[in-house]
């Protein structure tokens, strides 16, 4: 009875009809908001515009960006540069190329017989027990080719040739798009190469002064002097952790994770960037959480009520929806409608919330229910129950599984139960810790 029960339950699937509201589906259209309901909202809501606790932290920085500009550049090392990373300047032209290889020429050479009196290219393909997948070459050059690089560039829009020689054996070659080579020349690239011969210079001077820096940290001096006598860039920023509004310096995660760390009282050091550069940093006070000021949340206020307007809105349509089609109306009459024809307990349906499939199997055939979610307004209407197969061989396979499984399930809880009752009668402890330990050293 429990395993058929299960099976039963498992196995039933529903047929439902969806129609998904957007606002798209409005008419008319939501206005734009008047700047006095967005002040009314903000008003409303300063919770959700509320900064939380943040920390005020002073900080020096050096950062390659800052010191790049006054790097030299040697423009005989500028050259060499340019012929080191030649590949990156210098690409050559290439084509998407598939290549079906066969055992010896004379099936190679029927296999283009065929292709040439009307068999598909896919067909040869399949007959090797093969996939396109299998063959793709990608994007080659013609030198990668070998043998075959004249014949599949001479074609100048895609096609086959062949046989041509591979290093597997004798092959065809199917071209399908060809991506055009490109050279950058050294004076185009230049400024390039510059401008990473700067920042490299940078990093490297920094990383020079980073045993400086915490020397002089060390031996007490403050970030103010360290502004002064090691030419860094001193600024104050107000940062709260997991803030979408902190300033820049907060993207560096190493900055972040000193940030989080830092407490009243600890001793500035130097704390080394991501991208070479150097920072350190003092707390000045702890801020208390505070509303954004109107201005500067004046972004995500008019997203928070438009969002809050448009559901209001969806979910107003769709109530004067459901009440017009259990007057009789089509559903289809109101927009774009899914229909799922068999979906089971456990179905995952794309662009649709797993709520929809619970709820349509809560519904009765007919029935219409309007479903309201974040950010997601449909109408549900169950169309009909289709009993789980139980005479099918798959059906019957699932039903043993189900069974042995129930089975199992049943011994481990009848044991758990008469373990737990005869303990409690002995008054005997079972320490489950030792007892898994115990048996990790047998194993």
């Amino acid at each position: 009875v429990l395993t058929d029960t299960l099976l039963a339950y498992s196995g039933e699937t529903r047929r439902f009809s969806l129609l998904h509201l957007t606002e798209a589906n409005l008419t008319p259209a939501l206005p734009a908001p008047l700047d006095a309901d967005l002040h009314a909202y903000y008003d409303a809501h300063l919770d959700a515009f509320t900064r939380p606790e943040a920390k005020r932290i002073s900080y020096v920085t050096l950062l390659p960006e800052t010191l790049a500009p006054d790097m030299t550049v040697d423009e005989a090392v500028l050259q060499d540069q340019y012929t080191k990373r030649q590949s990156e300047f210098v690409v050559p032209e290439k084509r998407l190329v598939e290549r079906l290889v066969f055992g010896n020429p004379a099936d190679a050479d029927a296999a283009k017989a065929r292709l040439d009196s009307g068999a598909s290219f896919e067909s040869l393909v399949a007959e090797r027990k093969l996939t396109l997948e299998d063959i793709d070459m990608g994007d080659v050059t013609k030198s990668e080719l070998g043998g075959a690089g004249d014949a599949v560039f001479a074609l100048t829009e895609p096609g086959v040739v062949g046989p041509l020689p591979s290093d597997l054996g004798p092959a065809l070659f199917r071209m399908n798009g060809i991506l055009a080579g490109q050279t950058t020349t050294f004076e185009q690239a230049h400024d390039q190469l510059a401008a990473d011969m700067r920042l490299d210079a940078a990093r490297r001077a920094i990383g020079d002064k980073v045993e400086a820096i915490d020397d002089l940290l060390a031996g007490g001096a403050t970030l103010e002097d360290l502004a002064k006598d090691q030419a860094m860039t001193l600024a104050t920023t107000d940062y709260a952790a997991g803030a979408d509004d902190n300033d820049a310096i907060a993207g560096y995660p190493e900055f972040r994770t000193a940030a989080d760390k830092l407490a009243s009282g600890d001793f500035p050091e130097a704390v080394v960037l991501n991208d070479g550069g150097v920072v350190a940093m003092r707390l000045d006070e702890t801020l208390p959480p505070a509303p954004i000021p109107y201005d500067k949340a004046l972004d995500k206020v008019t997203a928070a009520y438009q969002a809050d307007r448009l559901a209001q809105a969806l979910s107003a349509l769709a109530l004067t929806t459901k009440t017009a089609i259990e007057g009789g109306a089509s559903l289809g009459a109101f927009g774009i409608v899914t229909v799922t024809p068999n979906a089971k307990r456990d179905a995952v349906i794309s662009d649709t919330p797993p709520e929809v499939v619970t709820a349509a199997f809560a519904l009765n055939p007919g029935d219409i229910k309007v479903m309201e979610l974040p950010d997601y307004v449909a109408i549900l209407r169950l169309d009909s129950i289709t009993p789980a197969d139980t005479t099918s061989d798959a059906a019957k396979a699932d039903r043993d599984a189900l069974a042995q499984q129930a089975s199992q399930s049943l011994a481990q809880d009848a044991y758990a139960l008469f373990a737990a009752a005869l303990t409690t009668e002995a008054g005997v402890h079972i320490d489950q810790s030792v007892v898994a330990s115990v048996q990790s050293q047998m194993q």
